[in-house]
């Protein structure tokens, strides 16, 4: 069966391919989504989660980060926080800005998130998580969906998510740990498809995607109707690529790393154009680059390099070294 054939609808939003780049703090911002959506195979992109008291109290970075590019629709943006009265106004705010769908963090698991109440903290009390989403769907007209994880320790969140339902949430997308789990031991996919077969919305599985076959599994082995991929994606910017030629039977594209050092480079122009200081580019430009040179020739190098710059153009002009080292030198081992 072609599972990318399988296309569905969040509230009247087209997803096709059914393959979603999942929310990544300080990584899925509008530069890095639009040169995933570019490098092709993903039918949805999520904003990084934008605070809703940084909306609400017309924070300039937070306003910042609602930036999207035409090229990135459908395009979601998420939003955070633990005062329901401030999560409805900045849905009202990420409507405005004309995105397509609007979303809400309940699943991250970081200290300094849950300690205010918001992200995953939501599921230790299923009466507020019902009420924010609930105030939410009243405010906005565009498609609600919710992200989540299993639970906060044990508990079973599936009964938060029928209220979701019922509320009018138009699809979740459900990463397989508790928020005490974080991200160490196996993502549960069997309670991934106990979540779908009980569910009437579309449903995304998340957690342990890490390459094409991963991807295939998971819809076999759950059932959902769309798979959310993030860290992945940084490892390697072209899974979502990779995963139509799995399906496809066909080779992926010859020269691989020629086509990792493009898409750096492409990326690199995104930032250089940005509006912001030079020190968010430097930090940009040291953190994307860092992820998309592991595990190719000439890694290593390019990571150390990294250590030197002090402008985008110096990278550029690491990376054309790199090329040249590859093209007429021999390569390292992939690092």
């Amino acid at each position: 069966m072609n599972y990318l054939e399988k296309a569905f609808s969040i509230g009247g939003v087209k997803i096709d391919p059914p393959l979603a780049l999942a929310p990544m703090a300080e990584v899925t911002d509008t530069y890095y989504r639009s040169l995933i959506k570019e490098l092709g195979g993903v039918g949805l992109v999520v904003s990084e989660f934008i605070s809703a008291e940084g909306l609400t109290r017309k924070n300039d970075r937070s306003h910042q980060m609602l930036t999207f590019a035409e090229n990135e629709r459908p395009v979601a943006i998420q939003i955070y926080g633990g005062n329901p009265d401030r999560m409805d106004d900045a849905a009202a705010i990420v409507e405005r800005q004309g995105v397509d769908i609007v979303d809400i963090n309940m699943g991250c698991p970081v200290k300094k998130i849950v300690n205010s109440g918001a992200g995953s903290a939501m599921l230790k009390d299923f009466d507020k998580a019902a009420r924010v989403v609930e105030k939410i769907r009243k405010r906005v007209k565009i498609p609600v969906t919710v992200k989540v994880r299993k639970g906060w320790e044990s508990n079973d969140v599936l009964p938060l998510l029928k209220r979701f339902e019922e509320i009018g949430v138009s699809s979740i997308a459900i990463h397989g740990r508790t928020r005490n789990e974080a991200y160490t031991g196996a993502s549960d996919w069997q309670y991934i498809a106990h979540v779908k077969a009980n569910l009437g919305i579309p449903v995304f599985g998340n957690g342990d995607v890490k390459v094409a076959a991963d991807a295939i599994r998971m819809f076999e082995t759950t059932g959902v109707d769309g798979v959310m991929i993030g860290r992945a994606a940084l490892h390697n910017p072209f899974i979502f690529r990779d995963i139509a030629a799995y399906v496809a039977g066909t080779p992926l594209v010859g020269n691989e790393v020629e086509h990792r050092i493009d898409a750096m480079q492409r990326y690199l122009a995104k930032i250089d154009g940005a509006p912001q200081l030079d020190k968010w580019k430097l930090h940009k430009a040291r953190t994307v680059i860092g992820w998309f040179s592991k595990g190719i020739p000439h890694g290593k190098d390019i990571r150390l390099g990294l250590q030197d710059i002090t402008a985008v153009s110096d990278v550029q002009r690491l990376l054309d070294a790199t090329r040249e080292r590859m093209l007429f030198g021999p390569a390292d081992s992939a690092a």
